[in-house]
């Protein structure tokens, strides 16, 4: 029989980084970006309009609020890491590396991704080798739990915040 965490059909999100690209850009503020033409702006320097159905057009609509404090956040108010939320035997983290490199090797039990590629990285259109421990490839919330907990969740249940912080849509 089958496995159930290898029946499933392979999607694909966008939710892998690399911690080279994207951690060195947050850790130094984007320090050396302020060179770069601005995606908004067009080579006159008037605000080009973004294009129709686009991110860029989404995220111009989007509304934008204050935060709370960071006032009583801890990760454990969103559940233990990687929770098993879809009930395959597997957890959140290593469901999204399945389901995005492709020739995975995983260990003995089934579940834990041990290698395998990404190919090409989202983000950089490179070819990454991922191992286990040894790799630039990780997996993250594209919405930092600490910033949603400022943002209201600390308002949420505690089921509403297990299940954000494993939704593989708001992973990286």
């Amino acid at each position: 029989m089958t496995p159930p965490h290898t029946a499933r059909p392979r999607r694909r999100f966008t939710v892998l980084a690399t911690v080279s690209l994207v951690g060195s850009l947050a850790l130094t503020g984007c320090e050396g970006l302020d060179d770069l033409p601005d995606p908004g702006q067009s080579s006159s320097g008037a605000a080009a309009p973004a294009p129709a159905g686009s991110a860029l057009e989404a995220a111009e609509g989007l509304t934008v609020k204050g935060r709370a404090p960071k006032t009583g956040y801890d990760r454990d108010e969103f559940g233990s890491a990687w929770a098993d939320t879809d009930r395959n035997g597997c957890g959140t983290r290593d469901d999204v590396l399945a389901e995005q490199l492709d020739d995975v090797s995983r260990d003995s039990d089934g579940c834990k991704v041990l290698s395998g590629v990404l190919d090409p990285d989202p983000y950089t259109g490179t070819r990454i080798t991922f191992e286990r421990g040894h790799s630039k490839v990780d997996i993250d919330h594209l919405v930092a739990l600490s910033d949603a907990w400022q943002k209201g969740a600390q308002q949420w249940s505690d089921g509403k915040r297990r299940a954000f912080a494993n939704d593989l849509m708001l992973a990286a």
